[in-house]
């Protein structure tokens, strides 16, 4: 049967009814179901996204528990300086109290320079250290050198290779009244 057949065979008021039925039913398709095979797909775009994260995580957990059980076994610093703050005549002094620091780990204080024109509303003063060394005892150095009262931040580190060995340059911030 053909278009003009059915409407011949049928009255005027079932093909009415049949065209509002199929305008519903389109009209549903695009309210209700385009939406949520659009967010059907959304989402399981955002599936293979998190599996893929999930996947990722799984690779790295062996890495994670590694650094982990390496950050468990380094050992607590304690409080960093900045408890105490430097009189101002003990500033020409440092030259001593740093090498009074360095001389048991091994090192030689080359250069200590206070730097007047750095000093703060806060009572900061910039000491520029030089040093040499082996790397082993400028580590213990800096550790030592936390735990000195007026210090308030190690600002730079450098290092490098010299004719007399390795040299160390640190720049640190001290409290000062």
């Amino acid at each position: 049967m053909t278009l003009a057949e059915i409407k011949q065979a049928l009255p005027a008021r079932t093909l009415a009814t049949l065209v509002v039925g199929a305008a519903v039913a389109l009209g549903f398709l695009v309210v209700f179901l385009v939406p949520e095979y659009q967010n059907n797909a959304a989402l399981t775009d955002k599936t293979a996204e998190l599996r893929l994260a999930l996947d990722d995580r799984r690779q790295l957990e062996p890495v994670v528990k590694t650094l982990a059980d390496a950050q468990a076994k380094v050992r607590a610093v304690g409080a960093v300086g900045g408890q105490a703050k430097l009189p101002v005549a003990e500033v020409g002094r440092l030259t001593a109290v740093f090498d009074a620091m360095a001389t048991p780990l091994g090192l030689r204080v080359v250069t200590v320079s206070p730097d007047a024109a750095s000093v703060t509303r806060d009572g900061l003063l910039a000491v520029r250290l030089g040093l040499m060394g082996q790397p082993e005892s400028m580590r213990r150095f800096m550790l030592e050198l936390g735990g000195y009262g007026p210090l308030v931040k190690v600002e730079s580190a450098a290092t490098l290779i010299g004719r007399e060995g390795r040299e160390y340059t640190l720049k640190c911030w001290l409290a000062v009244q």
